[in-house]
């Protein structure tokens, strides 16, 4: 704890100063900032949306996606934040959202590349993929190709998960072959791509 190694008085004295700053308003104000589940749900529905109809090409819609991710992202932030801060109270809390006491890569050692891509499809014929859990990655970029997969430019974000089993690949257009690869992130480390998989047109 940040507070453990001071002495008493300045315990006092910096207790005070949040005594005098935390009112009901500065209280219920902190709580407004936090993203309740109806406003989540709406920024969690207005990127997925926007996804699919950024492919398209439109430079409007793909700025459009890109704003609803930064929102997305900022509500992401607080929202963890807020959760690995209260964990001192109720690990369980942060475990929920993905934060569990696995052992971290150790410090300064880059990500390996992902293994293990494969996709798979549902009872009802919805594509997904999977990969080898990756020790000290935070979650997995998972990229897509339409065009010539050897042309770095062809590639395009599709989705991000904290999970490696069961990524849903939605918004694709199945009409084409679609080249899929994914690669782990830690902040803002990026680890090297994984194999490439090919998720067949219908």
């Amino acid at each position: 704890m940040p507070h453990n190694n001071i002495p008493h008085p300045e315990m006092v004295a910096k207790s005070e100063e949040v005594r005098q700053v935390m009112t009901p308003e500065w209280y219920a104000r902190l709580i407004s900032l936090i993203p309740d589940p109806d406003r989540y749900l709406q920024i969690h529905n207005r990127f997925e949306g926007s996804v699919t109809e950024s492919f398209k090409g439109d430079p409007q819609k793909v700025k459009e996606c890109e704003e609803a991710r930064h929102e997305l992202n900022v509500a992401l932030s607080v929202i963890m934040g807020v959760s690995k801060a209260v964990s001192i109270l109720d690990p369980t809390v942060n475990e929920k959202l993905g934060g569990t006491h696995q052992k971290s890569s150790p410090a300064g050692a880059p990500l390996a590349a992902a293994k293990d891509l494969r996709i798979f499809f549902d009872k009802d014929g919805q594509p997904y993929c999977s990969l080898s859990k990756l020790i000290g990655s935070k979650g997995y970029d998972v990229w897509f190709c339409q065009g010539e997969p050897g042309i770095e430019s062809n590639w395009k974000w599709l989705t991000w998960s904290t999970l490696c089993k069961k990524i849903y690949l939605q918004g694709l257009n199945r009409t084409l072959p679609n080249y899929l690869k994914v690669r782990g992130k830690r902040g803002n480390e990026i680890g090297p791509w994984s194999n490439m998989v090919i998720l067949p047109p219908v």
